[in-house]
């Protein structure tokens, strides 16, 4: 066979192979999420006040219909159209800050800080399900199918 036949078949046949690969690479994710950012709860001596909050992200998707783009976005904002199996990264690989700045005595309040993970979580989920219970009949969004209160996703630990 021709050398350069032979080379021409090989580098396609790789070629083949990187892209069969590539697409079955992506990010497998749970149906749960466990939304436990280690470095963002300080640890103390005791077990922290609250659970960790498990997100039911295949229920959100699946049986609510929420898109992908519904929650992860680039960084200008604009909503990623996302495919199962995509590369996906975590809240907190762009939203890096782990704590909230201390505000100063007589500090004029400040817009939050969207890099700010606890900003972004809070934000992203809580603006949602306010609309979904407005949607539901409460004109303050904080009463309906959808939980927007403190208490309704941070569950306190048992003593």
């Amino acid at each position: 066979m021709n050398k350069k036949l032979l080379t021409l078949l090989l580098a396609a046949g790789m070629a083949v192979i990187f892209v069969a690969t590539g697409l079955y690479a992506g990010t497998d994710i749970p149906d749960t999420i466990t939304m436990d950012y280690n470095k963002y709860k300080k640890r103390k001596k005791k077990p922290p006040k609250t659970k960790f909050i498990e997100f039911a992200h295949k229920k959100h998707n699946v049986e609510y219909k929420i898109s992908c783009g519904d929650c992860h976005h680039d960084k200008d904002n604009k909503p990623l159209d996302l495919k199962e199996g995509d590369n996906v990264q975590k809240c907190a690989e762009c939203h890096t800050k782990m704590a909230k700045p201390k505000k100063k005595k007589g500090e004029k309040k400040k817009k939050k800080d969207i890099l700010v993970l606890e900003n972004a979580m809070h934000g992203n989920c809580i603006d949602c399900h306010k609309e979904v219970n407005k949607k539901a009949g409460d004109p303050k969004g904080k009463k309906g199918p959808a939980p927007a209160t403190c208490a309704k996703c941070h569950i306190k630990n048992k003593k």
